[in-house]
């Protein structure tokens, strides 16, 4: 039998064994959407027409609905939040690395097979490759979401000095929140305008929505400000306090974009390191043999 056929056999056994086994047998996440779904008396109206999935996104919904609970197969909901990605094109994302890990072995083997060369070697690494290239799209997701949240912080400060700004007039609290948030069109106002409708239709304050949302994305900032802004319920001025808070904040930014461009700093000494050692090599080398053969 061909030796790259007794290669791959054994491993796609195996695999699809392991991947029956998990999908059946390993705990899965409720979901609210599908426990409705199945219950059939409620309909959730779409406020714009649901647009149709392409192949991987659909294969990659199918993966998200039957995720087993464990290790490198739940998705970070918390970090997709915040990025705004779809879980289905989350799993989609890394059925495709999957799909490109695995297949890397085999054309490699393929190749050698036409050159008439029978190593198999490289097909058995083809399941730990894809694997490898499965979990590449949660290590982006997490870096991702990191420079997310630091952008978040920034834009923090902003609106934390736009609400002082419009304590300045004879308003109150609630609409110098409002009338913050109204300013500008970035992502981040975008969330906190969508977080403030959301609570108008729950009837409930604010800053209870700045909290919850600070919570959500993972923000403390934001929730620092939320506590502060409750204070308008006891007649506090607030105006100072969002100023001193924003200073502080401000620090807080300064000091962690420093530590930033440090760490990118020191990423640039193994490639200095790579460049000067070679030349030093050239130059020190031939002076030592010459030393040597005396």
């Amino acid at each position: 039998m061909n030796p790259v056929l007794l290669a791959i056999i054994p491993g796609l056994a195996a695999g699809t064994g392991l991947a029956i086994l998990m999908l059946t047998y390993a705990p899965r996440t409720i979901r609210a959407g599908d426990a409705l779904t199945r219950l059939g008396e409620v309909s959730i109206p779409s406020a714009a027409p649901a647009k149709a999935l392409a192949g991987w996104d659909k294969a990659g919904a199918w993966v998200s609905r039957r995720a087993p609970s464990v290790p490198f197969f739940i998705s970070p909901t918390a970090e997709l939040d915040l990025l705004e990605i779809p879980v289905a094109q989350f799993y989609a994302d890394k059925l495709k690395m999957a799909a490109i890990g695995f297949a890397v072995p085999l054309g490699f083997a393929a190749i050698l097979q036409l050159g008439g060369l029978s190593f198999p070697i490289p097909v058995l690494f083809a399941p730990i490759l894809a694997f490898i290239f499965w979990i590449i799209p949660d290590s982006n997701v997490r870096s991702k979401t990191k420079e997310a949240r630091r952008e978040f912080t920034r834009f923090v400060t902003v609106y934390l000095q736009l609400v002082a700004v419009a304590l300045l007039g004879n308003t109150t609290a609630d609409a110098a929140l409002s009338s913050a948030a109204s300013v500008s069109d970035s992502w981040v106002f975008r969330r906190i305008r969508r977080e403030y409708q959301a609570a108008e239709l729950t009837r409930t304050s604010k800053w209870d929505a700045l909290e919850r949302l600070g919570g959500t994305v993972g923000v403390p900032a934001l929730v620092d400000m939320a506590r502060t802004m409750r204070l308008s319920e006891a007649r506090v001025g607030l105006r100072e306090q969002l100023l001193s808070a924003c200073d502080m904040l401000r620090a807080q930014v300064a000091a962690s974009d420093k530590d930033a461009a440090e760490r990118v700093t020191s990423k640039m000494d193994i490639p200095v390191y790579c460049t000067i050692i070679p030349i030093l090599a050239l130059m020190i080398v031939p002076s030592v043999l010459q030393l040597a053969s005396i």
